[in-house]
């Protein structure tokens, strides 16, 4: 049998190319890989010899061959089998060629790009190379151990094959030609009708992305058009032949200047300016693209000036409505009472679950302000807080607000329809704030939120699933409202999971001091650092015994009016404090109702002197008929703070809410106008 032995640099080479030649001339000759380093024991005078190149010749092939050895030096190429993943990378892609010696690895470069594989930038890398940059792609001719350890993606191309010119002279040698002539042509033609049609198929996909890219041009609300360096047009989109009122024959391959001669000589560097073309007033940006030779050019951009104007203000409204940055955390609470200091530890371990919250405490306690804090110092701080006030909001419009609305809905929906608060907080908080004030109705359809996660607009058909955490806080007492008849025991179970309660002042009278001083550098901006710089110690004493019924809301207001009284250098006396303050005797007299509730509140216990029960509905339309801005809700929230400081007696069914003794006695030493 006849014998044929392959010997190449290195070992691996050798045995990758006697698997070549296995498959060919097995049948009739024995394979031996051979590698520079191994013993050349064979017999010369009956052995074929193959060198894998003319760098293989060393002193000791050299020594073999003087002394009559027959030998092939094989002529090598890339194994276009394994070039597929190649031609999937994009145009200008650096990488480098890694194989075992320089003369290889540039052989290898010249014969990939001959195949055409030439958009690809290579740099090559073997042992020894002095320096080679450091690039995340490596492309290795069957050697895939001397790869740099800084390469984050390798492509094995393979050993380079012997080619068929060098096969054919083998076969010759062998004298098989006449066995194996036919098969090799044959085997050739195949391979090379399998390269063509994986490049055909390569440019079919080129094709494709060039149609949805053509695709994703034409949906865009810009006009674009790209124009070589010379100023001919190359490409534009539906947009633009929109603007110019012509069809794209009339523009591509025409000069920039003849078809727009607004841009002026602009395609020279990179500006933005402001263009009328069609009397549509444009906003251009001009860009230059830096390729190879024919591959410079300009891409022009077009937008409509009004369409700027309308993504701005839509921006402009999202943010505002939906991205506020400026929250309250855990840092602005401001304590140093202990009783304070047990509330907050609570409240922050309250911040690493996900449980809903109810808050519950008297009007100004910073129910808002613990739930942003709580909002901040949770797992759910890059999401959006939202807010909702049920006090302030009509309940008509309540549903539609924090449901969102489909299209054609009601007289008066979006086109398009609009996502609802509670779509809006996915992915954070929401804040019911005055939950208590919440009709029975939309009770039932929250409680099926809550239970469910979910919500259906108003007008549609399916469920949208919504991830958000609840925190709901109120000022009246709920466990009460529910006795009443007000409140739903069920939707009271599911808020009240993790239960907090703000204190008021009365609770924590030693935060009065810290709280006052707090207040007073932020509206002196720093010119006093203690309220006994700028009340007396009778007066400060005073701050101190009082109640707050407004609780730090009230204090904040009266210390911007101290701010406001104070003279420099001149010292305040209790005398000097608002008179709600001072009048021990009425505290929650004419001054505090003005000062803490407003002439709204006068008004509302006005109307109901004298009278066995006033409703809600029916003081709404009173107000309505004076052209007082209150409405319904507004009223109710009212309703329940006067309850709160005694003044009303609020009952169920048509008794309406009356006055109490103590608010008819604080009434009648107001004088009410109308």
């Amino acid at each position: 049998m006849k014998k044929i032995a392959i010997i190449s640099p290195g070992k691996v080479t050798s045995i990758n190319l006697a698997m070549q030649l296995e498959k060919i001339f097995g049948e009739y000759a024995e394979i031996e890989p051979y590698c520079l380093e191994d013993d050349l024991e064979f017999d010369t005078a009956n052995t074929l010899v193959v060198l894998s190149s003319p760098q293989t010749i060393d002193k000791k092939v050299q020594s073999l061959i003087d002394e009559g050895m027959n030998y092939v030096p094989a002529r090598r190429v890339i194994n276009h089998r394994y070039i597929s993943e190649l031609l999937s990378l994009p145009k200008a892609t650096e990488v480098l060629l890694i194989n075992d010696r320089a003369e290889s690895t540039y052989q290898a470069i010249t014969q990939l790009q001959a195949l055409g594989v030439n958009y690809i930038k290579y740099y090559p890398y073997y042992p020894g190379i002095a320096a080679y940059p450091g690039l995340d792609i490596g492309v290795t001719v069957g050697e895939p151990h001397l790869v740099p350890y800084e390469v984050k993606k390798v492509i094995d191309i393979g050993t380079r094959q012997i080619d068929i010119t060098t096969v054919a002279d083998i076969a010759k040698r062998l004298g098989l030609m006449d066995a194996l002539g036919d098969r090799l042509s044959s085997q050739y033609i195949h391979e090379i009708i399998g390269l063509l049609n994986r490049i055909n198929d390569s440019a079919k996909d080129m094709k494709i992305i060039s149609s949805r890219l053509e695709t994703v041009a034409n949906c865009l609300t810009k006009a674009i058009i790209y124009i070589d360096k010379d100023g001919n047009i190359i490409t534009g989109n539906q947009e633009l032949y929109n603007i110019l009122e012509c069809s794209w024959e009339d523009v591509i391959g025409e000069n920039i200047i003849d078809i727009l001669p607004e841009l002026g000589e602009s395609y020279h560097h990179d500006r933005i300016d402001v263009i009328m073309i069609k009397g549509k007033e444009l906003f251009v940006t001009t860009k230059v693209v830096k390729g190879s030779g024919s591959e410079d050019g300009i891409i022009y951009t077009f937008e409509k000036s009004e369409d700027i104007e309308k993504n701005e203000h839509e921006l402009r409204r999202r943010t505002t409505k939906s991205t506020r940055s400026n929250f309250y955390t855990f840092d602005d609470i401001i304590y140093e009472s202990s009783s304070m200091s047990r509330l907050m530890e609570n409240v922050k371990g309250f911040a690493d679950t996900d449980s809903t919250i109810l808050i519950q405490g008297e009007s100004g306690t910073g129910k808002e302000l613990i739930a942003q804090a709580i909002h901040c110092a949770s797992k759910r701080a890059g999401g959006p807080f939202v807010p909702v006030n049920f006090a302030s909001m009509p309940m008509s419009l309540l549903e539609s607000e924090l449901f969102g609305y489909e299209e054609g809905s009601f007289t008066g929906a979006k086109k398009g329809g609009r996502r609802g608060l509670f779509e809006e907080a996915h992915g954070g908080t929401i804040f019911l704030d005055e939950i208590g004030d919440a009709s029975l109705e939309f009770q039932c359809k929250l409680l099926r939120v809550i239970q469910e996660r979910q919500v259906r607009r108003v007008g549609g058909l399916k469920e949208i699933p919504i991830d958000v955490r609840f925190i709901a806080a109120t000022n009246r007492n709920l466990a009460e409202e529910i006795k009443k008849g007000n409140f739903r025991a069920d939707l009271y179970y599911r808020l009240n999971v993790l239960p907090v309660r703000t204190l008021s002042l009365r609770e924590r009278k030693t935060d009065i001091l810290v709280l006052s001083n707090y207040f007073l550098k932020r509206y002196s901006v720093g010119k006093y650092n203690s309220i006994y710089e700028v009340l007396e110690n009778d007066a400060v004493q005073v701050l101190i015994d009082y109640d707050w019924p407004g609780n730090i809301r009230q204090l904040e207001n009266a210390v911007e009016y101290i701010i406001s009284t104070a003279k420099n250098g001149e010292k305040i006396d209790k005398t000097r404090l608002p008179e709600y303050i001072t009048d021990n005797q009425t505290r929650l007299g004419e001054s505090v109702l003005k000062e803490v509730l407003g002439n709204n509140m006068i008004w509302i216990l006005a109307k109901m002197k004298n009278s066995d029960g006033v409703g809600r509905r029916y003081l709404a339309s009173l107000a309505k008929e004076e052209g007082l801005p209150l409405t319904e809700g507004q009223i109710r929230s009212l309703l329940n703070s006067a309850e709160l400081l005694g003044l009303v007696e609020i009952s169920t069914g048509r008794k309406g809410t009356v006055l109490t003794e103590k608010g008819d006695s604080i009434l009648s030493s107001i004088v009410v106008n109308g």
